[in-house]
């Protein structure tokens, strides 16, 4: 399974976007900051990355900002997740 993870400078940050994924029906939510990750508030958004595209365009139509993106990938019956720079486009 793989997913985007999104991290900001800031809670409220991070909760808005959750927020406005949400109303928009993609299933998302916020996780913890994994220790690899050396970034923003301790708040990450994870969505699954067959949603990405449609996550992007809403954080451009509703203004929002983030500060970083790295894909998540759980392996088959791995419990401790890769993390890799985010490099779709």
């Amino acid at each position: 399974m793989e997913y985007i993870l999104y991290t900001f400078d800031s809670t409220s940050k991070a909760m808005e976007s959750e927020m406005v994924i949400k109303e928009n029906k993609i299933p998302a939510r916020l996780v913890p900051l994994l220790p690899e990750i050396d970034a923003g508030c301790g708040l990450a958004l994870r969505s699954e990355k067959k949603f990405y595209k449609e996550v992007e365009n809403i954080f451009k139509s509703n203004n929002l900002s983030y500060e970083d993106r790295y894909i998540l990938v759980y392996e088959d019956k791995i419990r401790k997740a890769k993390v890799k720079k985010y490099d779709l486009l």
